[in-house]
């Protein structure tokens, strides 16, 4: 039996690996940032040195992009220094060590989708400070013990992501703008723990992109949430820049950072097109979910923050 621990495991993706792994084939030890804090290394070490993890999927993050953008610091202590701590924990006890990280370690000038050998070129600190733990995982781990996996705009139910949260926001407001202009693809939460298992059986290890086929803007995004829905919202396309200014967000976003999944196709991965994840998420897995996110829609939380 296979031993793994899950850091942030409390998260949207934490939650749904939890759900797929066999509990004959694996052990699993979930800790959420409360019970293991990735900064403080002592304490890690400790957790490692008792439990002697197989695998550890390294999951704890900042990841609110304009927070990231406002307080350096603190990203790159959680992104980059915490990831460091693992990395070099995870080598020293031979541990297979799986960092997820972002379709923002792009700059988004390329305008075809990007690929796992494309050089990252990050625009925010978010997507700096995530690349960093990256070099940091290629410096600290040998090559056939680590898997760098890089995703996007993930969805699924619980999620406080923006495109969880969406069908919330249609439910509450009669209005709403998204942008036209930032265009990544989307990943359905379920598909990716799946995907992320299936890695590990295949022994697979290096960079891999992980996402649904396909990509579009947020606006695309929310039209074909709201023809699913049958919902009366009224959805007003503007760009990033005029979004920027009527809700306070200022992080550079990459313009175009869609992934390319022929890798993970080659392996015969397959992940459906995101409409139909989406038709999947809001027909089967949505309810009205946690009071808070109902709450913090009220109080005017819905702006896109990644």
């Amino acid at each position: 039996m296979k031993k793994i621990i899950i850091t942030g495991g409390n998260g949207l993706v934490g939650r749904y690996l939890n759900s797929v792994f066999e509990k004959k084939k694996y052990k699993i030890f979930s800790f959420s940032k409360e019970e293991m804090n990735t900064t403080d290394r002592e304490t890690c070490y400790k957790i490692f040195k008792e439990i002697r993890p197989d695998i550890v999927i390294h999951l704890a993050a900042l990841t609110d992009v304009d927070f990231c953008e406002k307080n350096p610091e603190i990203a790159y202590k959680v992104n980059s220094e915490g990831t460091k701590n693992i990395s070099e924990i995870s080598s020293y006890f031979n541990s297979f060590i799986i960092y997820l990280s972002t379709d923002f370690v792009f700059d988004g000038k390329k305008g075809t989708p990007y690929t796992e050998k494309d050089e990252p070129n990050p625009i925010n600190v978010y997507g700096k400070s995530k690349l960093k733990g990256e070099e940091f995982i290629l410096s600290n781990c040998l090559k056939e013990k680590f898997l760098i996996i890089r995703t996007s705009r993930i969805f699924g139910k619980n999620g406080k992501s923006f495109g969880s949260k969406l069908p919330l926001i249609m439910k509450e407001k009669k209005e709403i703008f998204l942008t036209t202009d930032i265009i990544n693809s989307p990943t359905y939460v379920l598909e990716l723990a799946n995907s992320i298992k299936k890695l590990i059986e295949k022994y697979f290890y290096g960079i891999i992109n992980i996402c649904n086929n396909n990509w579009c803007s947020w606006y695309e995004f929310g039209i074909k949430m709201k023809e699913i829905l049958k919902s009366e919202i009224k959805i007003k396309g503007i760009t990033f820049e005029e979004y920027g200014k009527i809700f306070n967000v200022y992080a550079k976003r990459p313009k175009f950072s869609a992934l390319s999944i022929d890798l993970l196709n080659s392996l015969n991965i397959k992940m459906r097109p995101w409409e139909k994840s989406l038709k999947i998420f809001l027909n089967k897995d949505l309810k009205i979910w946690e009071k808070d996110a109902i709450n913090s829609i009220r109080k005017g939380d819905i702006y896109e923050k990644s």
